[in-house]
């Protein structure tokens, strides 16, 4: 495993992300194009009218979970390849939230521009 935070989201859950899916995916197509990594415990299809589908999946062994992100990620499905990472968040409302990207940084420490130049 590459980096320390992706090994705690693998061995805490072993839970997957799958985006890029087509319109028609079913359950099964999923649970078809996933078996072979490991034991499946979940798979949670979000398949809203008006939007991409995609899913959550859930392995029994989150080794398994690595196995699908290295194998099936870019994997040409349909017309399209799939997104398969490891979910952005696992722990909602953790810490305050910029409004794109990680947690904001805060600290008592204030920057101020009450400064004297000397020559």
């Amino acid at each position: 495993v590459s980096s320390r935070a992706s090994y705690s989201f693998t061995m805490s859950e072993g839970r997957i992300y799958v985006g890029n899916l087509p319109m028609d995916v079913q359950e099964r197509d999923i649970e078809d194009l996933f078996y072979k990594y490991g034991k499946i415990r979940e798979i949670e299809l979000k398949n809203n009218r008006g939007t991409i589908p995609f899913a959550f999946i859930r392995f029994e062994d989150p080794r398994d979970a690595d196995d699908a992100v290295y194998g099936r990620n870019g994997y040409g499905y349909g017309d399209s390849k799939l997104r398969v990472e490891y979910p952005r968040s696992s722990n909602r409302g953790s810490g305050p939230r910029g409004r794109f990207g990680p947690p904001t940084r805060r600290s008592e420490f204030r920057m101020t521009s009450n400064y004297t130049l000397y020559p």
